[in-house]
């Protein structure tokens, strides 16, 4: 073999190990998506926060949000970004009147037959095929809108009557004195209501029914040295505390699962505040922030708003707003009472029960009488009362940090019916299924009787 027959030879060899180098097509009976979301639209940005969940089911699958997209996303016009855990030999968007071959750059309409949309996935070596149902929407409606309407312009004819309502037993009690007696009207849906044929029996003649507090299914009421409970809403047993060195004020306040009350001390006057246990009153003289435990001047005894704080701390919490001092001036306080468990370190100094007034932290709150506030979704909200320049406040307050600070919602979110009058000394509930009821109130030349229901609607989601 001559020389050039051997360099012809390894020329062949060197071709042939060439070929045998290339890269083999491996194909798979995977169809499973590995991710799912949206590519980024800066006009539309409801669509890339949302995370997105994969299902499998054998052949089948789903992909949907965890909730419905925020409002106001638009799904006319978006573009999926989708990977696969093997390439598919094919991909494509089914529609019932249409099917989009996926090519990764693919706009869809997903308010076209939006229970009706699939993406089928067929495996690369062509052997299984995979359907998953796209279950996506977007909320038609603002989760932070306030609905309101009014389910009635009169419950009663109201003439100069005070009035509070509870809610219990799944069922709204308006207690109702016109300084002569007091009657309970009674409703299921605040639409409808009807006179009890009996009256509650155990309560003083003009009872000051604004006064009542309620806890649990019971409520609570003081005047003229006696305490008044009653755990069926009708039957009230009167218990006499006089004899005391102490005298009966006013009932506070719901705080640490107790109830609370004003007492004043009959020889020094002083102001200071008092349990109800065991159809009992005790005193509390060790407060944090209170001298000896006394009151200071500033704190109301009258036509306040009190309400137990469900707090982000997890510490008891509850805030008493307004209302009139011992001398009948009204008062720019917010009184925040917590109580903290035993010390155990450098950062809880303190255990037991403290109280601070918000008003010193934030002065330019208004002095305030006969509102109403409740704690709701993730507010504090204020209705009503009458301020210094004797001007009702027609407005609703919020605060989102659990009493501090309060502003002007937007109110193309929460504002109530034009119906609604400003007013004070309303009376405010929310229900069992999240429902806000506010009922009553007056001017000093009108009473109403009333009745607004207003829910969030991402409460009723």
């Amino acid at each position: 073999m001559s020389r050039y027959s051997y360099i012809f030879f390894f020329f062949l060899i060197s071709l042939v190990g060439c070929v045998s180098n290339t890269d083999t097509v491996v194909t798979s009976s995977e169809t499973r998506v590995q991710s799912f979301t949206f590519y980024e639209d800066t006009t539309n940005r409801g669509l890339t926060e949302m995370t997105y969940i994969i299902e499998h089911l054998s052949d089948t699958g789903r992909i949907y949000c965890k909730d419905s997209l925020r409002f106001g996303t638009r799904l006319d016009s978006v573009v999926p970004y989708v990977t696969y855990k093997a390439t598919p030999a094919l991909a494509k968007y089914c529609f019932p009147d249409t099917v989009i071959i996926s090519t990764g750059a693919d706009t869809l309409d997903l308010t076209k037959h939006p229970d009706s949309i699939f993406l089928y996935v067929l495996s690369s070596d062509m052997t299984q095929e995979r359907w998953y149902h796209l279950d996506i929407y977007a909320h038609q409606s603002d989760p932070y809108l306030y609905v309101w309407e009014q389910l009635t312009n009169q419950v009663f004819k109201p003439q100069n009557c005070k009035m509070k309502v509870f809610y219990a037993n799944e069922k709204l009690h308006l207690y109702v004195n016109n300084g002569f007696q007091t009657q309970i009207y009674q409703s299921v849906d605040g639409r409808s209501w009807a006179l009890m044929s009996n009256a509650p029996l155990g309560l003083p003649v003009s009872c000051s029914v604004r006064d009542i507090l309620q806890c649990g299914t019971s409520l609570y009421y003081v005047e003229d040295d006696y305490l008044y409970i009653t755990d069926d809403m009708l039957q009230w047993k009167a218990i006499d505390c006089s004899g005391r060195d102490y005298q009966l004020v006013n009932m506070l306040m719901v705080f640490h699962d107790k109830v609370w009350c004003i007492l004043q001390n009959r020889v020094s006057q002083d102001l200071f505040l008092g349990i109800v246990q065991d159809c009992d009153i005790h005193p509390v003289t060790s407060i944090y922030g209170l001298n000896n435990g006394i009151l200071p001047a500033n704190f109301p005894i009258s036509d306040f708003a009190s309400l137990p704080i469900k707090s982000s701390s997890e510490r008891p919490r509850a805030m008493v707003v307004g209302g009139r001092s011992l001398d009948g001036t009204p008062v720019n306080t917010r009184w925040n009472f917590e109580y903290e468990t035993p010390a155990n370190s450098e950062n809880q100094p303190f255990a037991g029960y403290r109280v601070v007034d918000f008003s010193i932290e934030q002065p330019t709150f208004h002095s305030l009488t006969g509102m109403s506030i409740i704690q709701y979704s993730d507010h504090l909200i204020m209705f009503g009362g009458i301020d210094n320049d004797l001007e009702y406040r027609s407005d609703i307050l919020y605060s989102d940090d659990e009493g501090m600070n309060w502003y002007v919602p937007d109110t193309a979110q929460n504002q109530l019916p034009k119906t609604y009058q400003s007013r004070q000394q309303q009376t405010v509930v929310v229900d069992a299924e999240d429902n806000i009821y506010i009922i009553g109130g007056q001017t000093n030349t009108q009473t109403f009787s009333d009745v607004y229901r207003g829910y969030l609607n991402s409460m009723k989601w």
